[in-house]
């Protein structure tokens, strides 16, 4: 059975998301930016492996899994997944232009097959598009090993809200009109990227919105440990209950940026690690 959305597909066959205008710009972004610097709790778990076997599913461009074969080497064996073939053939035009070690699949994930596990598998901004979160979660969680990690990011149901209602207030707005609006909170210099986001964000066919309370019981389910999340910035985890309080706040928070014109579309991460 799969879950996939064929109007997620579709959608992003017309205009993947954070493709720049020209793939110059796109591998001088790779070769500036080591994502280890941008998700630092990824940094923590790198430095228990000598070599880190990885995989990316829903992929897109390829971004995070070519950054990190570009800024790691030989220190990660890599993989990305997604269901795109337009993305798939951006990613791989990429990964031959820096001679990279980087690997990519065009697959629906309720259909990959593999004959090993992963030590990482990372899933950022990617399953709440199908038709079924929870079931996404679990499936790509079977391709963990024992002790190993499950990266994980999603859209944010209290920090989501607001930034949606802001812009379905302006449904009888065209396109344009909408676009120049995002322009307001998201500032990115190449265009094409910037649409690109705009659609990602605000035109998007289909999406779900989740919680850390929501992730508890699936990640129990599955029998991971959660040990990390964005919702308190990282820190140690003393209780739940602290945590759930705390996203509770951010939908109050997101209504202060959308006022101060500031980006903050309502996402979190959570990090578990296999039992």
């Amino acid at each position: 059975m799969t879950f996939k959305n064929e109007s997620v597909l579709n959608f992003y066959k017309e205009l993947p998301f954070n493709i720049y205008g020209n793939k110059e710009s796109a591998i001088e972004q790779i070769k500036k930016y080591n994502p280890l610097e941008i998700y630092p709790e990824l940094k923590k778990i790198f430095k228990q492996y000598g070599k880190i076997k990885i995989i990316d599913f829903g992929c897109g461009g390829g971004w995070l899994v070519n950054s990190l074969s570009y800024h790691l080497k030989d220190k990660v064996d890599v993989t990305g997944v997604d269901f795109n073939p337009t993305v798939i053939e951006y990613a791989n035009e990429i990964r031959s232009n820096l001679n990279l070690k980087s690997n990519f699949t065009c697959s629906d994930l309720f259909a990959f097959k593999s004959d090993f596990k992963f030590d990482l598998v990372i899933s950022l901004g990617v399953l709440h598009h199908t038709n079924n979160c929870s079931e996404a979660i679990k499936y790509i969680a079977k391709f963990v090993n024992n002790n190993s990690y499950l990266f994980l990011g999603l859209y944010h149901s209290y920090g989501r809200r607001p930034f949606l209602e802001y812009f379905n207030n302006m449904k009888n707005k065209d396109e344009n009109f909408k676009f120049n609006e995002y322009k307001k909170l998201h500032k990115i210099v190449d265009e094409k990227k910037m649409y690109s986001w705009f659609r990602d964000q605000v035109l998007h066919p289909h999406e779900t919105q989740h919680t850390f309370e929501e992730m508890i019981p699936i990640f129990e389910s599955i029998d991971f440990k959660i040990i990390a999340t964005s919702i308190n910035k990282f820190e140690r985890i003393d209780n739940f209950d602290k945590i759930i309080y705390q996203e509770k706040k951010l939908e109050n928070y997101s209504k202060e940026k959308i006022i101060n014109k500031e980006y903050y579309p309502g996402f979190f991460i959570t990090i578990g690690r296999k039992n």
